[in-house]
């Protein structure tokens, strides 16, 4: 395309370089635009040309362009319409010259000393330097930097520029020089993140007494990049900060944030805003005025739930799945609201809140319809008192975000947790669970403190004891990932369930404010948990052997349909080689409950119709009929 056929295109260009013009000054009637506050830039959208009065330079699209500092030459400027959409891409024929882009790195004199060569295939993106070849051009060959001198790039702008300007260090060239568009000081060095040896020397001579601030890409790439800069700056720089910019998408950087509408302006005031962060004096630490206190009785850590639960602290509750955390986590919110105690253990009475991310509205009101019976508690008398939440579904659970350098965001959720227990004055809160809540990976010792340590400050400020509900993990662990869970809270509990005879028990695993070990019985009964003391001893024990019958009869059926599977039959006959409970006490399904114990199961399964003797395969080879051992719904059809 001629030079000449970009006209039309000035009005966008003049907006994209200039900004606003100057509306006292300008001709919009005849095309003409003045930029500055004197009007020395003038610009003519119509015919296409600008002149600067001030440095008295004129010229159309292209020369605008490259004056303002978008491009070194024409097919630079030319890459930079396109790269916005004020031009189309070139044709095919000419798309492999576009993908690449060079940058210039020039010494304090505007000698170019080197070249970086940016090569762009799809989402791929490749730097190769380029050295002088001797013959007054560069070329990228092995060896070529050999000897050559690395410098900063921009470097003849930086060093003429206002020693009080803040230089912003980027990640990348394109960076800096959307950064020097908008009338910035800019620089970043070759080689890629992180790489800031090479040019030591000239940090040193250009950087030594100025304020830098590192733009951060929003990756672990970036995290080190800015922390290695801050070492190596540190020690030459007046002052030297590291900036992360809010909103910025994964892998972005401070190009994506101006893109999203953010401004040079405003990136000032980030960056001074963070100076004086830095540089404010530390507050120090508020101790306790002992003089005071000798005035006054200690008193001992208040308990939501005795020995479980202390207030205002994190508890973390831990048990496999369908234990019954949860029925039990509604139970005692249950038992608060009301002003009972709950397996024996004095609850504080007050307002509470169960919180779930796993069970529906419906679920929560079956529960909570049984508890009440269970309890002879009027559901209506919890009015106001015990609030049910379910999350069930919601997508933006998460009490936190994470960045890449392991920083920690307050999400929205945190923000309406914290409204709701105030609003309704919570002394307890069950939040269930913790895969739902913690965005965070669990075996990372930094993000579990930091997640635990919001949960510390949700229950200090409300006042609530706050139970946190986790699952164990496969090594048999009371919680699943890094041991920071349990060193992070002050009170820990979890639930063990023993199927075979349906008895839970419950277990202080940490308590700093009670006694450790503690642990005592319950079961399960008409949709409630009983402590196993306050059922009557009759039963009590017919509960256990009920469970523990139906344990053993489970077993029975297990061993039987393993050898039915191997065609390797057995007989109800106490005198029969094959008798089944002879056989079925060595076989590792029986889990060696013994003889006795599976000869009653079998009995049991014979007067509840569960197993019978009966026709069970051809036998092809002896050409008989085997007969033997079946569950009833293994009948023939």
């Amino acid at each position: 395309m001629h030079p000449q056929a970009l006209g039309p295109m000035m009005g966008k260009v003049a907006e994209a370089l200039l900004g606003t013009p100057n509306e006292r000054l300008s001709r919009p009637r005849d095309g003409v635009l003045r930029f500055g506050s004197h009007g020395s830039m003038e610009v003519s959208i119509r015919d296409g040309w600008f002149a600067d009065h001030e440095s008295d330079v004129r010229g159309g699209v292209l020369d605008l362009i490259k004056h303002k500092g978008g491009a070194a030459n024409d097919a630079a400027a030319f890459r930079w319409l396109e790269e916005r959409g004020i031009k189309e891409a070139a044709p095919l024929e000419g798309r492999q010259q576009q993908a690449s882009r060079f940058y210039d790195y020039r010494d304090e004199t505007g000698q170019t000393v080197f070249r970086v060569e940016r090569k762009q295939r799809g989402q791929e993106k490749t730097f190769l330097q380029h050295g002088p070849d001797g013959a007054g051009g560069f070329h990228c060959k092995p060896g070529c930097m050999q000897g050559v001198r690395r410098v900063l790039y921009r470097l003849p702008e930086l060093a003429a520029a206002d020693p009080s300007e803040i230089v912003y260090y980027c990640e990348g060239e394109r960076d800096a020089d959307r950064l020097a568009r908008d009338g910035l000081v800019a620089t970043t060095h070759p080689g890629g993140a992180g790489k800031f040896d090479p040019v030591s020397h000239c940090i040193a001579e250009h950087l030594a007494g100025r304020r830098v601030v590192i733009l951060q890409d929003n990756d672990e790439a970036g995290a080190k990049h800015a922390a290695a800069g801050l070492k190596k700056l540190s020690a030459v720089a007046e002052r030297a900060i590291s900036l992360l910019l809010p909103g910025l998408p994964p892998k972005g950087d401070v190009s994506d944030w101006l893109a999203a509408g953010g401004s040079a302006f405003e990136l000032q005031q980030k960056a001074e805003a963070a100076f004086a962060d830095a540089d404010a004096p530390a507050e120090l630490l508020q101790t306790l005025d002992l003089a005071d206190l000798s005035t006054r009785q200690p008193v001992p850590k208040s308990f939501a739930i005795e020995r479980l639960a202390p207030l205002a602290e994190v508890t973390l509750f831990t048990g496999p799945g369908s234990a019954g955390k949860s029925l039990l986590g509604q139970q005692m919110a249950t038992c608060a609201a009301a002003g009972l105690p709950c397996l024996r253990l004095a609850v504080e009475p007050g307002p509470a809140l169960y919180l779930t991310c796993e069970d529906d509205a419906e679920q929560l009101h079956w529960r909570q319809a049984h508890l009440c019976d269970a309890l002879g508690v009027p559901m209506a008398s919890l009015a106001g008192k015990l609030h049910l939440v379910s999350l069930r579904g919601a997508l933006d659970n998460e009490l936190g975000t994470f960045t890449p350098d392991g920083r920690m965001h307050l999400a929205p959720a945190y923000h309406r947790l914290v409204a709701t227990l105030q609003s309704i004055g919570a002394r307890l809160a069950f939040l269930d669970n913790v895969a739902h809540l913690f965005a965070g990976n669990e075996n990372d010792r930094g993000d579990v403190t930091r997640f635990v340590s919001l949960l510390n400050r949700l229950a200090s400020d409300t006042g609530a004891a706050i139970i946190l509900l986790g699952h164990p993990n496969k090594s048999g662990d009371d919680y699943s990932g890094s041991t920071a869970w349990l060193n992070a809270v002050r009170s820990q509990f979890n639930i063990e369930h023993d199927v075979e005879t349906d008895i839970r028990k419950l277990k202080i695993g940490k308590a700093n404010y009670a006694q450790k070990g503690d642990a005592f019985r319950f079961m399960w009964r008409d949709w409630a948990f009983v402590h196993e003391d306050d059922l009557p001893a009759d039963t009590a024990r017919q509960m256990r052997e009920t469970v523990l019958a139906n344990a053993d009869n489970k077993l029975f059926l297990t061993c039987l349909a393993e050898r039915n599977k191997q065609r390797r039959h057995v007989s109800e006959k106490p005198t029969a080689q094959n008798f089944a409970p002879k056989v079925f006490e060595a076989m590792p399904e029986s889990k060696g409950i013994g003889r006795k114990r599976l000869t009653d199961a079998m009995d049991r399964l014979f007067r509840i119709e569960a197993i019978e003797r009966g026709f069970l395969w051809r036998d092809t080879g002896e050409g008989r009929d085997i007969h033997g051992l079946r569950e009833t719904s293994d009948k023939p059809s």
